[in-house]
């Protein structure tokens, strides 16, 4: 195997295990990222899915991602997405799904004691402290694969507007649930922190 050939196969499993972690953070992030990366047909359906997530995470009495429940659907993303960047690149490696599903169900386990610790010892409530997590695990899903943070921003109001235009048709007013989401990707995707 030749130097450029290891130094792809180094790259492309960093950046596996990046999407991987972030899936460990939200369920969504990591499939979403992928879907708008690569251009698929589900991206805005995938970004919609990590927008509604985002507003779930913060509702009080959600249960802990450490949960199996919860962190379940994480590793199985974690994996998904790990194995979606290792073939994109041409690099077949039967692990890299295992190691991307322990990756995220790491994250899982551990994030919700980080952020509570800093909760309670530095006193950020805990909302702030998720909307940060957010903002984390989209600049870091999104530098991995090669996103700006307004391509991600353009495609979660892409999506809401999908949304609002079906809900225009059924003869659903949402206008205020769809401004609160667009308020959401807009401070999601203000600027850099």
């Amino acid at each position: 195997m030749s130097t450029s050939t290891t130094q792809n196969s180094k790259r492309a499993f960093e950046r596996a295990m990046r999407l991987a972690a972030i899936s460990g953070l939200r369920a969504s992030f990591g499939p979403a990222l992928i879907e708008a990366a690569y251009n698929r047909q589900n991206r805005r359906n995938w970004a919609l899915a990590a927008v509604g997530e985002m507003v779930v995470d913060k509702l009080p009495g959600m249960p802990s991602r450490a949960s199996l429940p919860l962190m379940l659907p994480r590793a199985a993303a974690g994996g998904y997405v790990a194995q979606q960047v290792m073939e994109r690149e041409g690099i077949n490696d039967p692990w890299v799904a295992p190691m991307g599903a322990a990756v995220a169900a790491g994250v899982a386990a551990l994030a919700p004691r980080i952020r509570g610790l800093m909760s309670t010892v530095l006193g950020i409530p805990s909302p702030l402290l998720g909307l940060a997590e957010d903002y984390l695990a989209l600049k870091v899903g999104a530098e991995a694969l090669g996103l700006s943070m307004d391509d991600l921003k353009r495609i979660g109001q892409d999506s809401i507007e999908d949304v609002q235009g079906l809900a225009e048709q059924a003869g659903v007013n949402v206008g205020p649930q769809i401004q609160q989401l667009k308020d959401k990707i807009q401070s999601a995707g203000a600027g850099s922190m």
